[in-house]
């Protein structure tokens, strides 16, 4: 059976800031960090950004609402420290979804959803919420 792909990500982005700044602010490793261009060919991505991610689940089950609530955890006490930096970096912020589905139609599609608290923590610092979903390729391996 085909599994499902998928991970949760709060990201800050803005065009001119140096990323090492957020880390010193609100004391968390980000799990990745884009810069603005860094693809120069394709001239992306747009924005740079500090994004603090959970782990890429892949399961035949994906929780989305599990994997928001986690990252939105370790974030809540520092709700006054991100409206600081967004202030003070012009940054805007946002939680990232990005799912893999999987085609196989015997497969359970993720769960997409948010709690209270969630939804509470994104409009307290005035997130946005972003869904990318993707089909996800065949491995030929799973044909034979």
């Amino acid at each position: 059976m085909r599994k499902n792909e998928g991970r949760v990500y709060f990201a800050f982005d803005g065009t001119d800031y140096d990323p090492s700044e957020i880390t010193k602010i609100l004391n968390i490793e980000p799990t990745q960090i884009r810069y603005k261009g860094e693809l120069p060919s394709a001239n992306l991505p747009k924005k740079t950004s500090w994004m603090l991610s959970t782990p890429n689940i892949v399961d035949e089950y994906i929780d989305i609402y599990q994997m928001a609530t986690s990252i939105t955890k370790t974030l809540e006490p520092k709700i006054n420290l991100i409206k600081q930096i967004k202030e003070q970096f012009t940054l805007t912020t946002r939680l990232e979804v990005v799912l893999w589905f999987s085609v196989d139609e015997n497969s359970s599609t993720p769960a997409i959803g948010f709690e209270v608290e969630t939804i509470d923590f994104l409009g307290k610092v005035g997130a946005l919420i972003d869904i990318d979903t993707y089909l996800k390729p065949c491995d030929l391996k799973e044909i034979e």
